[in-house]
């Protein structure tokens, strides 16, 4: 499968999930006014592309996700990243991580991704994503994670392949 092929599978295969993520189902009871399910998240290189990197390097990419809502969310920014690539608390990161933390409207923040390719994934084409999650400001971070308020979830592909 080429390069462009694997881009327009994921396009495609996001068209289902951005309908599925204009249906908001409430978890408790909140006023209307405190949820929009319109994307407020932007992320500025839409995808993070390693291309090939050689095995026993270390590279770092980033991308800058903004607030493009009129008021303030809670963010919180995971990954779902395969072996070769780390995420987290590395230079350069400015997104909350460990927990929410409150992005204002129009203000950014830097998501890390760090690819170190080995020996085992010569070859392998490997794609995740980082996942930046808006969440309603009157959530509680300190309440269970499944009751809070999503107002917007942003995908980002990461991709990469290891060269000798």
């Amino acid at each position: 499968m080429g390069w462009w092929t694997k881009r327009l599978a994921i396009v495609l295969g996001a068209i289902p999930a951005l309908a599925m993520a204009s249906v908001v189902v409430p978890v408790n009871d909140v006023p209307a006014t405190a949820v929009t399910t319109t994307g407020v998240l932007v992320a500025r290189p839409a995808e993070i592309d390693f291309h090939t990197k050689r095995v026993g390097t270390e590279n770092y990419k980033r991308t800058k996700i903004t607030n493009t809502g009129e008021t303030a969310v809670l963010l919180l920014v995971t990954a779902g990243l395969p072996d070769d690539f780390g995420f987290g608390l590395l230079p350069g990161q400015t997104c909350p991580v460990l927990a929410p933390g409150e992005l204002g409207s129009g203000d950014s923040c830097y998501a890390v991704v760090r690819f170190s390719p080995t020996d085992f994934f010569v070859g392998w084409k490997a794609e995740g994503a980082v996942i930046a999650t808006a969440y309603d400001p009157t959530t509680d971070p300190t309440t269970d994670p499944t009751t809070w308020v999503v107002i917007d979830e942003l995908t980002i592909p990461v991709f990469g392949e290891a060269v000798p």
